[in-house]
């Protein structure tokens, strides 16, 4: 089963539109499939970034059968005007090459080494659901239901019901980030969080540690938290250890907390 995260490069004045992304992805997706445009579980995440001139657009697919039905649409975009608002001309569909575009499986998500620490780089407002009202704050147990939710819609093995203690007891070791608000032309009010966490599971068991790194890995396809189909809860991992090095640092040796800055 393939997950993919591609990366379209674009040229054009401004900054790309997140509503336009998602408008002319959900215009292939009612084409393609109108029953799963209705769905309630998207098997896709969306995502924009980059600088002045250096604009790109991103989709990360959780169903293979998606994904081979709509890359041949995005493919099919390359020296084409799309409409985010303003007029952009795709240069390019990566499937790698860039540092948010990759393509794996749900089963190579187990490979490598099963540590009790994980990193995440929440690069995109990330928030959760709580009583009708946006919440931030990157808690393990939140963030590894909702990882857990997304795996279940789509994967082929689900997790075993059991993980739902371990999380929590996960901890976390390190945190170094700030809210940041929800944009105002969101029908979501309040913030989200960006930044960089370890999140550690003590006296882990080795089949703890390898679901933990797995939803970890599949976290950079799938996103986390609410409106991952709106560009928020962007998230990928990073080495834990070399984020230690980097905080034992003088200059780097205060725990930035800064939550309540807006």
């Amino acid at each position: 089963m393939i997950l993919a995260a591609l990366v379209l490069p674009l040229e054009g004045p401004a900054r790309p539109d997140p509503d336009g992304w998602r408008g002319l992805v959900y215009g292939m997706l009612k084409e393609i499939d109108p029953e799963l445009h209705a769905a309630q579980s998207n098997p896709f995440s969306l995502g924009l970034g980059g600088a002045e001139g250096q604009w790109w657009v991103r989709i990360g697919l959780l169903d293979e059968g998606l994904y081979a039905r709509l890359s041949p649409r995005l493919f099919g975009l390359v020296g084409q005007s799309v409409k985010l608002k303003a007029s952009f001309r795709v240069k390019a569909v990566l499937q790698e090459e860039h540092p948010w575009a990759g393509v794996s499986t749900y089963s190579r998500l187990f490979q490598g080494q099963a540590s009790a620490s994980l990193g995440l780089h929440f690069a995109s407002p990330t928030f959760f659901r709580r009583k009708g009202n946006s919440y931030p704050l990157p808690e393990p147990r939140l963030v590894f239901e909702s990882l857990t939710q997304r795996w279940n819609a789509f994967a082929p093995v689900k997790v075993p019901p059991e993980l739902a203690e371990t999380w929590e007891r996960a901890t976390i070791t390190h945190l170094q980030g700030h809210t940041q608000a929800i944009r105002p032309n969101s029908d979501e009010r309040g913030v989200g969080f960006v930044g960089r966490v370890v999140y550690h599971l003590p006296a882990a068991k080795p089949t703890e540690a390898q679901w933990m790194q797995a939803l970890g890995r599949f976290a950079f396809y799938a996103g986390v938290g609410a409106k991952t189909s709106l560009g928020f809860g962007r998230v990928r991992g990073f080495d834990p250890l070399r984020e230690k090095r980097r905080s034992d640092e003088p200059e780097q040796g205060a725990l930035t907390g800064a939550l309540g800055e807006v």
